[in-house]
């Protein structure tokens, strides 16, 4: 006969699976932060129409594409990639993402050519992204979104000489949360937050930019 101890439900657990509110309830704000979603990528959408000669052709005329998941470390989330090309190698990515008992957050995601132009401006970004508050990847693991020490460090506590070996990287992520206890500031967070992403693009096009 098999030891079924650890099959046995604490109380804790009875509790929950006797419980159908809890997951509708789930459902119910999953679905809310779909139905944000939606509505930022309009928002986003004029952004980018009226700014197009900062975006690549690639991702200019590209709908919005928001998925959802049950297991980033285990906890659903939600994704918002818009605008957004994920070619091989060269991503040019702006991804707002909803991670359930996190966060909201928002990065924007080069590598390849889309890096290299980025980041080929004469003009400093890291007094932009330290004045914004931005975090900076650091880890060599490009699908990672949490913001533990280890991925992401503040720009203000980043050195110009740690910020040039990041930029040595194959990639290039930059990023902005906001905690969940702040869901009525998530919209406004959003929509400021790509805002912030469109200054940043716009350094690095008047760097690169010969005027006549």
């Amino acid at each position: 006969m098999s030891d079924q101890t650890n099959l046995r439900l604490s109380e804790k657990e009875r509790e929950l699976v006797t419980d159908t509110q809890w997951i509708l309830t789930k459902h119910e704000l999953i679905r809310k932060v779909y139905e944000m979603f939606g509505e930022v990528s309009e928002v986003i959408k004029k952004e980018v129409n009226h700014h197009s000669h900062l975006f690549p052709e690639e991702v200019k005329h590209r709908a919005a594409k928001i998925s959802k998941g049950e297991n980033y470390q285990m906890l659903p989330y939600v994704l918002l990639d818009y605008p957004a090309s994920f070619v091989k190698e060269n991503i040019f990515a702006v991804r707002t993402m909803f991670w359930w008992g996190n966060f909201f957050s928002i990065n924007l995601h080069l590598s390849g050519h889309h890096k290299t132009k980025f980041l080929s401006s004469d003009v400093s970004i890291l007094p932009f992204l330290e004045a914004n508050d931005f975090f900076i990847c650091v880890s060599q693991e490009e699908w990672e979104h949490h913001f533990n020490d280890q991925n992401y460090l503040l720009a203000k506590n980043m050195t110009d000489v740690n910020f040039e070996e990041i930029t040595q990287q194959n990639f290039f992520k930059v990023a902005k949360h906001l905690p969940l206890t702040e869901w009525d500031n998530a919209y406004d967070f959003i929509v400021e937050g790509f805002k912030k992403i469109i200054e940043l693009l716009q350094i690095s096009y008047r760097g690169d930019r010969k005027d006549p």
